[in-house]
């Protein structure tokens, strides 16, 4: 028997009539004549064939190439696909072909159902294809292999990396010799369409386990996306009422793309004039008024946060308020987050052991620093400074080496040029990096990570620190060089990475940051410590906004 690939889709457990796993679309072209429907008692617990046949047209790429080629005859094209509906193990399954997937209600059929499949199904040792998504990198990565490979040597070993799509060989109980799962399960073997129902049956058995658990794969369960629709809608309720009712469960924060230095923000929807320096919830809520009871998620998706730039060249930028939602709620015993517009569940154990990791690093200050200055147009419109002139004016204030935008080169080393930290303190030994807000995973994940890096570069490379040397004695002259040479040759006290972060504090009155950022700070300190670094986490304060 030839090998085929069949694709499966599982079906909500509500869902009882094979029709509602057809989309909207799919549903009025049941009325077009072109459409074929079967139906077909005998083929597991009864099914239902649903193909839909396109009209013959004359190919877009064919006409652009008719303008210019001389082609002959007619040469038509047709986009058919088909939708097999079919019910076994009292549940219904759909397995679709071609372009089929596009037909498919999403809010009916189980988010995640290929990826249990497989966690389940894969030889972990057998692995031939990962894809994944980095929520502290914000990358979206494929490994691929011509060889099969243990999971682990994918380099998958952190929280934040989260499963999108796997693939591989399976183990000796399944029936399938290869097979990819994702949100559908793509099964390759010896079978035949009459096959399906085994083979739907086998696969349920694997998505409710949870062997997966005593391999590997465990990791999975630390972060986990949200792939349910239904879910996904039902959380952003959740997150409405909690901010309908003043609750600290969320704040605001920026999206990846945008850039929050020398920017203010004004909220588009709600009617409130004038800029904010700082973008806060509480400054969204308060111009809603009396409207905050009546808001929901659609409201949030329409209202938008705009960011307006001191530089003229520089269009405002917009994006919704729902986008820019961080902070997390519990639902059914689970702890979900929501970052970047997408809802996560967290294991509350995985959460807790993050979150008590991120409170030992916090350090206060012996006298706090001044906060960054809020600058105002004669409008009233404010902004902050930026933190290049904040790291200028706390560096004469305290008397630090401002080491910010200076680049070491090591020698011998191509492409080796690195920012050793914004401010220096040699007397005390601390790199110090500085941020302004603490209201992006994405940001602040690759600030703990730059952070890592320069660090890393002094413990690798002995001729890094006669380079920071020479850049010291070029800022501040000789007397400063020596006392970083001194500070150098002593051994008993180690260097420390101090990550400073300016923010406003939360509703409570504490600092915090998105707990994604947590993760990433938990896995760079581990690298510096075993490094010889020391590493704390401080916080300072914005000058207050009266609303």
């Amino acid at each position: 028997m030839a090998k085929k690939t069949l694709t499966l889709h599982l079906a909500k457990p509500d869902v009882v009539e094979f029709d509602d796993v057809l989309s909207e679309q799919a549903k009025e072209r049941l009325q077009r004549p072109t459409t074929r429907v079967v139906e077909d008692d005998g083929f597991a617990d009864g099914a239902k064939l649903y193909v839909f046949v396109g009209y013959d047209i004359v190919p877009n790429w064919l006409r652009d190439l008719r303008r210019v080629f001389t082609v002959p005859g007619n040469i038509d094209t047709n986009s058919s696909c088909a939708v097999l509906a079919f019910r076994s193990s009292e549940r219904i399954f759909v397995s679709t072909f071609a372009h089929g997937w596009m037909y498919l209600n999403e809010d009916n059929v189980e988010g995640d159902f290929g990826l249990r499949v497989a966690l389940n199904a894969l030889d972990e040792k057998k692995l031939k294809r990962l894809e994944r998504a980095n929520l502290g990198d914000a990358l979206r990565g494929v490994s691929l292999s011509p060889f099969q490979r243990e999971f682990t040597s994918f380099g998958l070993d952190d929280a934040l990396d989260l499963v999108r799509r796997i693939s591989g060989s399976t183990r000796e109980e399944a029936s399938a010799e290869t097979l990819s799962g994702s949100r559908s399960l793509r099964v390759s073997g010896e079978f035949a369409i009459s096959d399906l129902p085994k083979i739907a049956g086998e696969a349920l058995d694997f998505f409710g386990s949870t062997d997966y658990r005593n391999s590997s794969f465990k990791i999975i369960d630390s972060v986990n996306p949200v792939t349910d629709r239904r879910l996904s809608a039902l959380l952003d309720g959740f997150a409405v009422e909690s901010i309908r009712d003043g609750n600290e469960d969320f704040e605001l924060g920026l999206p990846i793309t945008y850039d929050d230095d020398s920017a203010a923000y004004r909220f588009s929807g709600p009617g409130l004039r004038g800029r904010y320096p700082d973008l806060l919830l509480r400054h969204y809520t308060a111009a809603l008024g009396n409207r905050l009871a009546d808001i929901t998620i659609e409201t949030l998706k329409d209202h938008k946060v705009v960011a307006v730039y001191d530089d003229d060249a520089r269009p405002d930028q917009k994006w919704s308020v729902r986008s820019a939602l961080i902070g997390s709620i519990t639902y059914e015993g689970g702890r979900y987050a929501i970052n970047e517009g997408e809802w996560y569940r967290v294991d509350e154990l995985f959460k807790n052991s993050i979150e008590d990791n991120f409170q030992s690093y916090i350090e206060q200050w012996e006298v706090p620093p001044a906060p960054l200055r809020k600058l105002y147009d004669a409008g009233g419109n404010g902004r902050f400074q930026t933190e290049a002139s904040y790291n200028t004016e706390i560096a004469e204030a305290l008397g630090y080496v401002l080491i910010d935008t200076r680049l070491i080169q090591i020698p011998g080393v191509q492409r080796s040029e690195f920012e050793a930290c914004d401010l220096l303190d040699i007397d005390r030994k601390r790199f110090i990096h500085v941020k302004k807000s603490s209201r992006r995973s994405n940001i602040l994940s690759h600030f703990f990570k730059q952070g890592s890096n320069s660090a890393q570069q002094f413990s690798r490379f002995p001729t890094a620190w006669d380079q920071l040397t020479d850049l010291v004695r070029n800022i501040g002259g000789e007397g400063v060089a020596e006392r970083l040479r001194s500070a150098i040759a002593d051994k008993e006290r180690p260097w420390k990475v101090e990550f400073v972060i300016a923010d406003a504090p939360r509703q409570t009155g504490e600092f915090n940051i998105p707990f994604f950022s947590k993760i990433s700070l938990r896995d760079e300190a581990i690298n510096l410590k075993a490094m010889g670094y020391e590493v704390g986490i401080r916080f300072i304060g914005l000058e207050p906004d009266d609303l």
